[in-house]
């Protein structure tokens, strides 16, 4: 019991050991450092790697640091990452389900895992395995589905598809999320940026395209469902990355820094406004 108290505490103090794959769309999962945050702000929940196989989960008050709860889950697992940049994901509107989540398997014909625990004591509910390279995605705002990237080359493939757990049924849907109007199943790219609605029903991610161009993926969470918005700019190297998504009313607003708003996107209709091109922010 020591040793488990002593390697929560330092959750604290260690460096993440998890980032982002290179070259690949999958941000990979994080282990230390900030985990994510509960819907309130109050309690950040953080995962570390120990030794003989576990993974300890501790919850922490944002305020003070104290540890409220602390458990072990047998298993290399981390706080999934959505997004290139670092946002974390896996915790569920209402902040009682926390999904956590093996790295994406490589080749694409190894195992994925994902641990679903309930936040009140840290307790695993359910083990999702699955045959293939998956990442974590978003949580329908029941938490009652789960949406999971699948890679068809590996986690280090830009050709993936979304696709939908059934996390009561435990069983993965058959299909894709996808807008079938634009390219099919299957889509390309690496995650930037996202912006949530406050009732987690819409997720909205900003994707970078290997031939220089940029899409947002509007995930309808709620009924397994997306739109997909081409942006009008073109022959862009790393421009996207420094832009960030945030949500103004009806409107989801593509900001970059020193340059200010440089489109707006109806959130109704996906009409796109847009003002000025990403540019490329040098030291």
């Amino acid at each position: 019991m020591k040793r488990l108290v002593l390697a929560v505490a330092l959750l604290l103090v260690l460096p993440a050991s998890g980032a982002a794959a290179d070259g690949g769309p999958s941000p990979g999962v994080l282990s230390g450092w900030d985990g994510v945050l509960s819907p309130n702000g109050a309690v950040r929940y953080v995962t570390l790697n120990s030794q003989g196989g576990w993974t300890n989960v501790a919850a922490v008050r944002v305020r003070g640091g104290r540890i409220l709860n602390f458990n072990g889950v047998r298993g290399f697992y981390g706080i999934p990452l959505v997004t290139q940049n670092g946002a974390a994901g896996g915790l569920s509107r209402d902040g009682r389900t926390l999904i956590l989540s093996t790295w994406p398997s490589y080749p694409a014909n190894g195992v994925t895992r994902f641990a679903v625990l309930g936040t009140r004591q840290l307790r695993v509910q359910r083990i999702v395995t699955l045959r293939g390279s998956y990442s974590y995605d978003a949580l329908s705002p029941d938490a009652k589905t789960m949406y999971l990237i699948q890679y068809t080359q590996g986690a280090t493939s830009v050709r993936y598809r979304v696709r939908a757990f059934d996390l009561v049924a435990g069983r993965l849907l058959p299909g894709a999320i996808a807008d079938k109007r634009l390219w099919g199943d299957y889509m390309r790219g690496s995650p930037i940026s996202r912006a949530t609605t406050a009732d987690g029903g819409w997720v909205y991610t900003l994707y970078s395209k290997p031939d220089g161009t940029g899409f947002i993926h509007a995930l309808d969470a709620a009924h397994r469902a997306a739109v997909c918005v081409n942006l009008p700019w073109r022959r862009m190297t790393t421009e996207l990355g420094f832009v960030r998504l945030a949500l103004d009313g009806k409107d989801l607003i593509l900001r970059q820094h020193g340059l200010g708003t440089l489109a707006a996107i109806d959130t109704q209709s996906f009409t796109v406004r847009a003002f000025r091109k990403p540019a490329l922010v040098t030291p």
